[in-house]
């Protein structure tokens, strides 16, 4: 287990309402990294851990020894320089993640006599328009809906639904290593996954989990895992097709954005961790944008 600072602590099933006060009012620039699902199902795993402190949240990462730059009230280049010292004296590497490029460059001078300012690429999410994600337009995504065609004509008796939570996690638990044998290539830790998502399903009412399923004669073939931590946006927290029933990441990504159409703008399908598989996929779906955060990382 890591150590971490005084004062953080895992997130409980208890946490949403302080958590989400924070994340709510993002609108469509919440990165994955502070919804409370994925604080939630990781924390224990990763050793996420928060504190709320002068109106601010405040998110710090174990496993990375990161601190997240704070949601809520404005915080001044100053105030940023005394967290990431009072880490290192305790420490912790004092670098700082999540930070908006923005406000790096409204505050560069000031930022840039202390800290390092680095964005990488594997670590920005990937932002669609809910209309999009559902409708497919333009010449660009031709592909997808031919390959949404095909699986129509295919398995025209496909059928998708809600997830209904706890009792959905008997066949997931079998359904991921499936899809990881399908997925060599792509596929992270499927223990990790498989750790994450009875998390998911130990807490889905009270963590506000949402999710969808598509079946072709009955069996499983797809499924998605959402949540909704901003009035805008859902984040996609878990997304798997099985690669033999072709057009299936396809359908479940279309029928996701089915159930979310009407209530929120904006679907953030969280990042691609460098991985050349997950880069090609989402890239493919053209993202509307990409939330862009780097780290400073302090200098000396």
């Amino acid at each position: 287990m890591s150590k971490l600072p005084p004062n953080f602590k895992i997130p409980t099933a208890n946490d949403r309402a302080t958590i989400e006060r924070f994340t709510h009012p993002m609108g469509g620039q919440l990165s994955c990294e502070y919804a409370f699902a994925n604080l939630l199902s990781w924390g224990e795993l990763y050793q996420i851990a928060f504190q709320e402190k002068e109106d601010r949240l405040w998110v710090y990462n174990g496993t990375e020894d990161y601190l997240y730059f704070p949601l809520g009230a404005p915080i001044t280049p100053d105030e940023l320089k005394i967290a990431s010292n009072t880490l290192r004296v305790q420490g912790f590497s004092g670098v700082l993640d999540q930070v908006p490029a923005d406000y790096f460059h409204a505050h560069e001078a000031e930022l840039s006599a202390h800290f390092t300012f680095s964005m990488k690429e594997d670590f920005l999410d990937y932002v669609y328009s809910t209309e999009k994600l559902l409708n497919l337009p333009g010449e660009k995504l031709a592909k997808k809906r031919n390959l949404l065609k095909q699986f129509e004509r295919l398995y025209p008796h496909y059928s998708a639904r809600p997830l209904r939570g706890r009792e959905e996690l008997v066949w997931i638990q079998n359904f991921v290593p499936q899809w990881a044998e399908s997925a060599k290539h792509d596929a992270g830790s499927v223990e990790e996954d498989i750790e994450a998502l009875r998390q998911v399903f130990s807490y889905w009412e009270a963590g506000g989990f949402e999710g969808t399923v598509v079946e072709v004669d009955g069996v499983p073939i797809a499924f998605a895992v959402f949540s909704l931590p901003t009035e805008k946006m859902a984040i996609t927290h878990f997304e798997k097709a099985l690669r033999d029933y072709k057009g299936g990441s396809q359908i479940i990504n279309r029928e996701t954005a089915r159930q979310l159409a009407g209530r929120v703008e904006w679907i953030n399908r969280e990042q691609d961790l460098g991985v050349e598989g997950l880069r090609h996929a989402k890239r493919s779906y053209e993202p509307d944008y990409q939330i862009e955060v780097g780290f400073l990382i302090p200098k000396g």
